[in-house]
Formats: structure tokens, sequence, C-alpha cells
């Protein structure tokens, strides 16, 4: 079975930790942060989680020595050493993960689908459905309006402006496009709870950003749009890139939130943003440190060592080789493409001409990881020959 490549696989190991502590970051912040800044404020903390996981790609500089664990050999004379098995455990994980990504795919499709053949196209005026859906906004880089059928005689023309306006809202901000990333990010992540978590909460987060854009365009309107929001039980089964003005949401928080909410001056708004944008740079510094400290992991930290050189054959012994102990260190840099470059060999015996040979053949063949170029690296090992 053919398995993803050593630096792709820490590529997305990094990526998917650097999105789980975004993750982490917006469920602690985003509630306190709406009552400090606003809801619009608050949708912003979003963009921390594809940030921090981006930010484990950027290249680090500057990672100390590595030390691998050592390699201890106990064989007859003249018989030589097997090589490691094959990882036939990665193989069948990452085909579970390609799996549970396929289908999470499929769903999302199946959704859509769904909601999509519930729709009558009227052009470029929009989409029309059923009586007694809500309205809403499909489609993710040109998005058109959805409207029900009976959206001139349920809702009375006040009404009917703020939907549209919260809409048009949507389409500004590009809702739809950004729950469609997070859906991808979803798909690849469809293990973490929180990113499942993260699509419900994206969704409300964009519901009361749009609801408080459209308030401060009609100051004063909030009963009278919270009234208009209970004339709906609230749609359910959208995809990714599909907005209803009365999605499955908390009714009562919307609510509460429209009643209390109030613009935020001028000079929050420049401090929510400073501060949103010192968070993004402390956390690209946090993300880097990180990786560095986890390429160079201690000895004692062998799942670490391990995945810094993923393939590490173990060397085949030669038959000319005397009965004894022996014991070498080995010293190699780690070249661009992840391969030992500049390698040292000392031993503490005479004639170990035949084990250097070996050893080199052996190191030679290791995959280490790219990222860690420039890095010099320790081996220890140990021969036993009876």
């Amino acid at each position: 079975m053919m398995m993803l490549p050593d630096a792709l696989l820490d590529a997305l190991w990094r990526a998917h930790a650097g999105l789980t502590l975004g993750l982490l970051a917006v469920a602690l912040l985003r509630r306190p942060w709406r009552r400090l800044a606003g809801a619009q404020a608050a949708c912003a903390l979003w963009l921390l989680p594809p940030w921090l996981a981006l930010a484990t790609l950027l290249p680090a500089a500057g990672l100390p020595a590595l030390t691998l664990p050592p390699v201890s050999i106990a064989a007859p004379s003249g018989l030589a050493a097997l090589s490691l098995p094959p990882g036939d455990w990665r193989a069948l994980a990452e085909a579970l993960w390609a799996a549970g990504m396929l289908v999470v795919i499929v769903l999302h499709g199946l959704t859509h689908h769904r909601y999509r053949r519930r729709l009558q196209s009227r052009g470029a005026a929009g989409w029309l459905a059923p009586a007694g859906d809500s309205p809403g906004l499909l489609g993710a880089w040109r998005p058109r309006l959805v409207l029900p059928a009976d959206f001139a005689q349920r809702f009375a023309a006040d009404e009917r402006r703020w939907i549209v306006a919260h809409e048009a809202t949507h389409a500004r901000r590009l809702d739809n496009a950004a729950r469609l990333a997070a859906a991808a990010l979803a798909s690849l992540a469809w293990f973490n709870p929180l990113a499942w978590w993260a699509l419900h909460a994206l969704r409300q987060d964009q519901e009361l950003a749009c609801d408080a854009t459209v308030m401060q365009r009609f100051p004063g309107s909030w009963r009278r749009y919270g009234l208009a929001l209970l004339k709906l039980d609230g749609a359910t089964g959208l995809p990714p890139t599909a907005a209803a003005w009365q999605a499955h949401h908390p009714l009562k928080e919307r609510i509460m939130w429209l009643k209390n909410n109030a613009a935020p001056r001028a000079g929050t708004r420049q401090a929510a943003r400073a501060m949103l944008a010192l968070g993004a740079l402390l956390g690209l510094v946090a993300m880097q440190t990180i990786s560095s400290a986890a390429d160079a992991a201690p000895p004692a930290r062998k799942l670490k060592a391990y995945e810094a050189c993923t393939k590490m054959p173990r060397p085949e012994l030669p038959v000319e080789v005397a009965t004894g102990e022996y014991l070498l260190d080995v010293t190699f840099t780690i070249d661009s493409d992840g391969r030992p470059d500049t390698l040292r060999i000392q031993g503490d015996r005479q004639n170990i001409a035949p084990l250097v040979a070996a050893i080199e053949r052996s190191v030679r063949a290791y995959e280490c990881k790219p990222a860690l170029a420039g890095t010099e690296v320790q081996q220890e090992f140990k021969f036993k020959i009876d």
C-alpha cells in the first residue's frame, strides 16, 4: 500500500496541531471578545486557526543538535542482522484517515444536493425555495439570494428590507466561502471533535455579526427584527455553501444580543484589530518555538526522535567481524532533502573497518525530515558478536 511521503505527513500533523490550538483559543475568547469589541470583532477571531496551522509550516531556523536513540545489535558471528519490519500500522492509519476524509466529503456533497434540489432557479434573480422556508444565500464565490415562495406574503416591507440587507452582508463578508474552507479543514481533521464544533460555532458567529451590521444600519429595530425571526422554526440541513437568515441557532441568545447590541466605538474597534494582529504575531512565534522544540526533542522522547528520521534501516553485519563488543559513535548533518551528509564515525577498537562500512551504508539510507536541514545528529551503535 502506498504511503504518504514523510515530509507531507509531518506537515499535516504540524498543521493539525496549529489548527487545534487556534480552535481552542477561539473557544475560550469568542464570547468575552464579543462582549468587549462586538460581534464583528469576535467573528474575526476565526482567522486564528488557519493562521496558526500555516505558521507551523513556515521554516524555522537555528535548530539545535539532535540525538537519535542508540542502536544495539547482538548476533552470532558471521550472521547478518535483519532490517526493521515495515510500518504496516502507518499504512493502515493513513488508509483509515483517507477513508474518513472521503466519507465526510461525500456527506457534504449529499447535503448540498438535497438542499439544492428543493430550489428552483430564477436566473440572475436567485433561487426560489418552497413556501415556509427561510430566506438565505447559496454559493461560495458568486452567491445568489434564496427567497421562499411566500416571502412577500409572510414578511412586511421593512422585514424584507432587513432580510435582504442581512444576506447582502453575508455576501460581502464571503461567509459562505469561509464556511466552505472550514468544512474542507474539518474533512482533513475529521477525527478532531473541535473541527466539528467549529462548523456550528462559526455559523453562529457569522449570523450575530450580520445581525449587528443590520442593526447598525437600522437602529432601534431590534424588537421587530427579533419578532420576525420567530416567524420561522430555523433552517436545518444547510450545506457549508449556504446561509439562512434564520438558521438553527439559539434564538434566545440571538435576540438578547440584538437587544443589548451597541456598536463599539472607533477606538475600541481599532484596539480590537491591534490586539488580533498582536495575537497572530505571538501565535506565529509560539508555533515556531513549539515546532523547533519538537524537532530537537531529547533522547528520552523516543517517539520524537524516531519521527526525526522516519526510515532508519539497521546495518547488516559483515561476516569477517571478530567476536566481541564494539561501540561506535556516528555524527552527521541532515541536508535539504532529508538525507545524511558529512558523515563521521568513531570507534573504540581496532580493525573496525568492516563495521564502519556497514554503518555508513545504513546511515546513508536514512530518511529524515527536510525541515531539519542543517541539524547535526548524533547516534550510538553498539555491537555484541558471540
